[in-house]
């Protein structure tokens, strides 16, 4: 006799969990949404099936769906919520013709009832709906109904089937109703407009009016559009999402007045977005691929493989996915700190700082009160060092020795810049005001590699913290550039806030906004939008003169120059000297440093934002400068020489020195032009047989302030720059030739700059036909 083995079923889960009032109920899609009891429904939901519609909506008189998110986003800002989520899904619906999808896929009967407005589907560009409701009523009867839950106007909603869980409450009569369907028409409508935009209902209106007058037509009205036909709706529908539907809520006051600079701005860190979302695919293969190795390939009847072979292609598939390269370059970065504030206790001086322990199994608190003693022995440490450079740097003065003792302050302050960031901002773009990047821009001999050393051992205790920009790579290493950016990423964003020590970065990372853009510029954006703790970098670059940033880079920067050097003849003694100190330093003063700002974050009364008066920046070491202030106060002593008062601002004293030396020594070239009140500069003229460097042009090009300029940015684009003549002279702290000349005397030969001509194109001419750009949409969109 044969047996049969029967397959084991799984157990029958209760998947779909309907409560009505409050009682559990074993009801249908039919018996929820029941037309013959209900003639009405309002619904919010995240999804609508044309199945959905076709079978179980037809019977109701009037349907209105408000269309919302699938899934909610997570780390927007309000802005991006609605660039990044809300518009950005309204405009791909449009362009992947989904409205036009979902309207011909539904029965004549129901695209009649669209056309004549018994069938309502709405959208919000502007706003991320996640709401999931429906209200169902009979004006006659007066019966009504509310559905609470997870559940979707799809049948896989309903289906145990489709192993989800999905919740289903019912309430019947109930005071809800009114509340919902007011927040519906006074909270929601406002923001919704149709997702059958009257250019859909116009073409389907126009189709079914010359079926209506075709003798020869079946009496079916059903209303099927052609790709040409949609290919334009998708167009003017994309167009009127922006010039219309986004203007009016404007108008209306509905969003915030500072969308358009959000929109402007929607792309600003696209280039991190991208590759997350690639990398996301990337670990969406491994595991699927895992998946599918974890069953036999070949067995009758698939069963999951032993644990050990399973464990075997999980190690194989970590081991993959980063090669042995990329694997040492990630051990480069060595050193973690983190904060965790909310495990800060002041009562207990424990900081919120956490550090390994030596075999990195446990974290250890990391910050210590120093006694008075080893305080001084700190500031001595300090002293000594700041004294180095005193005694053996060329023309050295207080003021160039402040810039020595700033770039300590910063790696005093670094692992709590993301939490200054957040109690010194106002609004996210105020965030900006508080740099990730310290940029030590020195001439090569200036002793900046030994800065960032010592800076390491004052809150390290180590100088093997520091990594050689050019050396995380090999030379020969394939897209080395992109990769060494990439891997300065992975360093910031290992959840540390001890900076990462960086030397000697190359120039091509500032001057190609590729990566300088994609390193600073979107973590910024990312840090000012989602604080956390982002490793703050400190890099040295070589100054030659000629070192310049992207303006958007050099706004998120903190850029010291140490232009002076160590002189030639004394440097076997400063070696010695440098040397002498390094042993003595260590990082007990730092420990007590972190203490008390851990105390000053805590403390609501902490004055954040203190401003220059002369430079109007902010001062986001204003606090770390006011705990060293009471250092000296507790060692009585006076602050020294080079004890700085206030942020830097190199990088445009710096872009002004270059402006002002290139005025002074071609001033004939700056050709005044007198109805604009202008100079006019040849840009170009700023080339290699006129004895400057290969990259002049954009370095004087980024270090011109965009403020100055006429016409903004579009001042500084092109062969020919115009500035204007009073803001430059001003910025240059130079005397306006140009003021108040007698009548008929002019100081240059001015001249008008006529637009060039523009020549029509032959297309235009009628030369030649304009093609018709076929078949766009399908091949974009499909």
């Amino acid at each position: 006799m044969t047996s049969t083995k029967t397959t084991p079923q799984p157990r029958d889960l209760h998947k779909i969990h309907v409560l009505h009032d409050g009682q559990p109920a074993e009801l249908g899609i039919k018996e929820i949404f029941d037309p013959e009891k209900y003639s009405q429904l309002i619904a919010m939901t995240g999804a609508v099936t044309p199945d959905f519609i076709n079978t179980y909506l037809p019977d109701f008189v009037k349907v209105e769906i408000g269309l919302g998110a699938r899934q909610t986003a997570t780390g927007y800002t309000a802005t991006e919520t609605i660039t990044k989520d809300a518009l950005a899904t309204a405009m791909l619906n449009a362009a992947n013709k989904e409205a036009a999808k979902l309207f011909h896929a539904l029965t004549s009967q129901m695209q009649l009832n669209a056309v004549s407005g018994l069938l309502k589907l709405d959208i919000s560009p502007t706003q991320a709906v996640h709401s999931r409701f429906y209200l169902l009523s009979n004006p006659t009867t007066e019966q009504t109904r509310v559905v609470l839950g997870s559940v979707n106007l799809t049948e896989d909603s309903f289906d145990p089937a489709h192993n989800r869980f999905e919740e289903a409450l019912i309430f019947d009569n109930h005071p809800l109703y009114e509340s919902l369907n007011n927040h519906f028409k006074v909270d929601m409508l406002p923001v919704m407009q149709p997702y059958f935009t009257n250019e859909l209902l116009n073409a389907a209106e126009k189709q079914l009016k010359a079926l209506k007058k075709d003798k020869d037509a079946d009496a079916s009205q059903v209303v099927i559009l052609s790709n040409e036909e949609t290919d334009r709706i998708a167009q003017v529908e994309l167009t009127n999402l922006l010039v219309n539907d986004v203007q009016r809520q404007l108008d209306k006051e509905l969003v915030d007045p500072e969308l358009p600079l959000g929109l402007r701005n929607v792309t600003v860190n696209y280039a991190t977005e991208k590759d997350e979302a690639e990398r996301a695919i990337e670990q969406r293969e491994m595991i699927l691929k895992l998946e599918k190795e974890a069953v036999s390939p070949r067995a009758a009847h698939p069963k999951l493989r032993e644990r050990a072979q399973i464990n075997k292609r999980v190690v194989e598939a970590f081991e993959q996915a980063v090669t042995p390269e990329d694997l040492a370059v990630e051990k480069k970065y060595t050193t973690f700190l983190y904060d965790r504030p909310l495990e800060r206790n002041i009562a207990r001086n424990t900081t919120g700082l956490y550090t390994p322990n030596d075999t990195g199994t446990y974290p250890l608190p990391f910050g210590k009160l120093a006694t008075v003693s080893e305080i001084r022995e700190g500031l001595h440490q300090i002293d000594a060092v700041i004294q180095g450079y005193a005694k053996f740097v060329v023309d050295y003065t207080p003021e160039y020795g402040r810039r020595f003792f700033e770039a300590i302050l910063y790696g005093f302050a670094a692992p709590f810049l993301w939490e200054i960031r957040t109690k010194a901002s106002l609004n996210p773009e105020d965030g900006n005001d508080v740099p990730n990047f310290l940029i030590l821009g020195a001439t090569a001999g200036s002793g900046k590699s030994t800065l960032l050393r010592i800076i390491n051992q004052l809150t390290w205790n180590t100088a093997n913290s520091m990594i050689d920009f050019g050396t995380i790579y090999d030379t020969d290493t394939p897209q080395r550039k992109a990769k060494t950016v990439q891997a300065l990423e992975l360093y910031m964003k290992t959840g540390s806030s001890y900076p990462v020590l960086i030397d000697e970065i190359e120039p091509y990372f500032f001057q190609q906004p590729q990566y300088s853009r994609h390193l600073v510029v979107d973590t910024m954006n990312q840090l000012v939008n989602s604080p956390k703790p982002i490793a703050p970098l400190i890099g040295t670059t070589n100054y030659n003169g000629g070192f310049s940033m992207a303006r958007e880079t050099a706004r998120r920067t903190y850029y010291l120059q140490l232009d002076k050097v160590i002189d030639d003849q004394q440097k076997s003694e400063a070696t010695k000297y440098i040397y002498n100190v390094r042993k003595i330093l260590n990082n007990t003063l730092f420990k007590d440093f972190v203490v008390r700002m851990a105390n000053l974050l805590e403390d609501d009364q902490t004055p954040w934002r203190t401003y220059n008066k002369e430079t109007g920046l902010l001062d986001f070491l204003a606090m770390p400068r006011r705990i060293f202030k009471e250092y000296y106060q507790m060692v009585d002593q006076p602050l020294p020489d080079y004890f700085t008062d206030g942020i830097f601002d190199d990088f445009r004293e710096s872009s002004r020195n270059r402006w002002a030396k290139l005025y002074l020594t071609q001033e004939s070239d700056f050709v005044y032009r007198k109805e604009n009140d202008s100079l006019l500069f040849d840009i170009s003229k700023l080339n290699s047989f006129n004895g400057f460097t290969q990259d002049a042009v954009e370095e004087y090009r980024n270090s011109l302030p965009i403020e100055i300029c006429v016409d903004g940015i579009n001042g500084k684009t092109g062969k020919f720059i115009e500035i204007k003549a009073g803001a430059f002279y001003h910025w240059l702290g130079i005397n306006n030739p140009h003021m108040a000349l007698p009548a008929g005397v002019t100081v240059h030969e001015t001249y008008d700059v006529a637009e060039t001509p523009r020549v029509p194109s032959a297309i235009e001419h009628g030369q030649v036909s304009k093609p018709k750009k076929k078949g766009f949409w399908a091949r974009l969109f499909g």
